[in-house]
């Protein structure tokens, strides 16, 4: 379901007949369907990723993506795990604690990791600043970005959901995706033109981050670690944006959207009503979810 079709929903339950900067400006719904949708996410785990680590000699600690949730994969003792792979064999490290692999105090580099911990990343990333090379229209709320100078894939990495601003037509906004090295697809608000043109200064600020931390420090580099997670939705904030979620909790998504619109408005009772079509629909969710693991760990048992 994309964020035209959501926008309605969220205007149909709070009985608005269309966006208004009055009460619904298109922005805050965008931005409460975001917040909605990952309160889903976060509940359900509904939604998975996965996230290819190359090893670096001598380096311990590796950035996750800002949609990381938790791990995902679990052994049959309930031990979270990762793959990784050094071009000839595979091995599967298990989720530790930071304070294990801190104490443990490994530093001198192995082959293999055998454990690995997740924690908040240290240092904070430098802003990216530059200017657009092209003129970038919008449509259905999306415009792309295009400086020649960046690796927004590498060097100067952003990903979806930093926040991006437009300083010189003077709108923010976010970062939907990374088309490739040079290219971002971003939606803007409240600026004059809400686009790009050649010329425009422009400051991201990345999203904050969390790292892999393994045992103890890569002692060859180009081996991979494959880490799958639990992962928020697709940020959306434009018509043609969506998610991969199924419809029928779209609806509750774009319902818990509207009670949360409506709570600083201090309509709590509206908001609750609403907001229970939402918390319904999660409670459903987990249970379908939990039932699945059973009869997949029922068929295991029977293999």
């Amino acid at each position: 379901m994309d964020g035209k079709k959501l926008t309605i929903l969220v205007l149909d339950a709070l009985d608005e007949d269309a966006v208004s900067e009055l009460y619904g400006k298109q922005r805050l719904i965008y931005e409460y369907l975001d917040q909605a949708a990952a309160i889903f996410a976060r509940e359900t785990g509904v939604l998975h990723a996965e996230h290819i680590i190359t090893t670096v000699l001598s380096q311990q600690e590796y950035d996750l993506p800002p949609d990381y949730i938790r791990p995902y994969l679990q052994t049959s003792r309930g031990r979270f795990f990762a793959k990784y792979y050094d071009g000839d064999n595979y091995t599967w490290p298990l989720l530790s604690t930071y304070e294990k692999i801190f104490k443990s105090n490994l530093i001198e580099s192995k082959e293999w990791p055998g454990r690995f911990a997740i924690h908040d990343k240290l240092t904070k990333e430098d802003l990216i600043q530059g200017s657009a090379d092209a003129d970038g229209a919008a449509s259905g709320g999306e415009c792309t970005l295009q400086d020649n100078s960046m690796l927004f894939l590498t060097t100067n990495r952003v990903y979806p959901r930093d926040t991006i601003h437009n300083t010189s037509d003077g709108s923010d906004g976010y970062v939907l995706s990374v088309t490739d090295a040079t290219h971002l697809k971003t939606a803007l608000f409240g600026g004059t033109l809400n686009a790009w043109t050649s010329g425009d200064a422009y400051i991201i600020q990345p999203a904050a981050e969390k790292q892999v931390i393994l045992d103890a420090p890569s002692e060859t580099a180009g081996h991979t670690l494959t880490f799958p997670y639990v992962c928020m939705p697709t940020p959306i904030f434009s018509d043609y944006g969506f998610w991969r979620i199924n419809p029928r909790s779209c609806r509750a998504i774009a319902s818990g959207a509207a009670a949360l619109f409506k709570i600083p408005k201090r309509e709590f009772t509206e908001s609750g009503q609403i907001g229970g079509l939402f918390a319904a629909e999660i409670i459903r969710v987990k249970r379908e979810i939990a039932q699945e693991r059973l009869q997949q760990g029922n068929y295991r048992e029977r293999s």
